[in-house]
């Protein structure tokens, strides 16, 4: 029967993201980007994978992500990813309206979890076991390239943007609970299409790893596969 090894991306967008366990930090690569009027942040965040080996094969392969088709899911990642925004912002009133600029942004991308689910039919020493643990490794790092270039592509984008509130070029508004809203709306103006396209991106990339043929090799190295 012929076999696979798939990943499964959940993606969520959060607009605050609660602080995670062990909690690493991704190097962003910097573009060329102008000095901008704006203060702003761009972070980009992972956690170590986590391994499960607690689960069989027919139980892996009915999780969400899993193989169909008449394939067999030899290995399983799901990976989380977050996209974060946090605004500060300072006020002035004058007459009727308020004026408000931004004080602070930080844009956070994060990879909150990283879970590699081996079937226990394979024991922790076996070919089976390090051959299955060393392609979803694969997934998770390109996860993690994904997640830093996409904090670079943000944080260019933002510091070449026009427009956003600052104190010289502020905002002006009628309506001071709506001020918060407005702000974060010029922000996700800029964030969310790209966001949009690296979902696309990430998931053509992961599946891209488990196309059939580069696995021939894969299976020859071991030979007790169930």
């Amino acid at each position: 029967m012929p076999r696979c090894l798939r990943v499964v991306l959940l993606l969520a967008f959060a607009a605050c993201a609660p602080p995670q366990p062990a909690v690493q930090h991704l190097p962003v690569p910097r573009r060329a980007a102008r000095r901008s009027p704006y203060r702003f942040r761009v972070l980009a965040t992972t956690v170590p994978n986590e391994i499960r080996h607690d689960l069989g094969l027919r139980e892996i392969g009915q999780l969400p992500g899993a193989a169909g088709s008449g394939l067999r899911t030899q290995g399983l990642t799901t990976i989380r990813h977050a996209l974060a925004t946090h605004t500060r912002f300072e006020t002035a009133s004058r007459s009727l309206f308020v004026k408000a600029w931004f004080d602070d942004v930080i844009v956070a991308v994060s990879i909150s979890s990283v879970i590699i689910h081996i079937p226990r039919e394979y024991p922790e020493n076996s070919c089976e076991y390090g051959a299955v643990l060393a392609h979803e490794r694969e997934h998770g790092k390109l996860a993690r390239e994904n997640a830093a270039d996409l904090a670079g592509e943000i944080e260019a984008e933002i510091s070449w943007a026009r427009g956003l509130p600052t104190r010289k070029n502020p905002m002006e508004s009628p309506d001071l609970s709506a001020v918060e809203d407005i702000l974060k709306a010029s922000i996700s103006r800029i964030t969310d299409p790209i966001y949009e396209r690296y979902e696309q991106d990430e998931k053509r990339e992961q599946a891209a790893l488990d196309r059939p043929d580069p696995y021939d090799a894969v299976y020859r190295k071991c030979r007790n596969w169930k």
